[in-house]
């Protein structure tokens, strides 16, 4: 199961305070946790910030993806965000896109076309017919 860093609101109704803990990505909000790293109080007007730094180096070494709030509350707190190693995109020419687009143009028509061209066929095809005589008799009464 994915392991997330988040805020736990806490604190009395208009009066937010958050602490910072590692739950699983399927629990709620303010539901079942694995860890607390520390606490948060935006309310005050010096902002109150507790973390247990080697606790979040752990968590975050160990897989936990951070939401954005808690990534900016670590870039103040001073812990470094580890650098994940992923793989090199791989660099994609010009010339083999062009050489593609002609391949796929040299199939040819497509199944779906070839539907249509056949419907469009049959019905070219296909011998009219008259129209009933009670019709003919109604447009006739329309137009007069």
């Amino acid at each position: 199961m994915a392991v997330v860093i988040r805020l736990r609101r806490m604190g009395a109704k208009k009066d937010p305070k958050f602490r910072i803990v590692v739950a699983e990505s399927k629990s709620p909000r303010d539901g079942r946790f694995v860890d607390e790293l520390g606490s948060y109080n935006a309310q005050p007007k010096e902002i109150e910030l507790r973390v247990d730094a080697e606790r979040a180096k752990y968590w975050l070494s160990v897989g936990a993806t951070p939401s954005d709030q808690v990534k900016s509350l670590f870039k103040k707190a001073g812990i470094a965000m580890p650098v994940r190693a992923t793989k090199p995109k791989k660099k994609v020419e010009a010339a083999p896109k062009a050489a593609a687009k002609a391949k796929t143009k040299a199939k040819g028509p497509n199944k779906r076309t070839q539907q249509k061209a056949a419907r469009v066929a049959a019905k070219a095809a296909a011998p009219k017919k008259k129209p009933s005589a009670k019709k003919a008799a109604a447009k006739k009464a329309t137009k007069k």
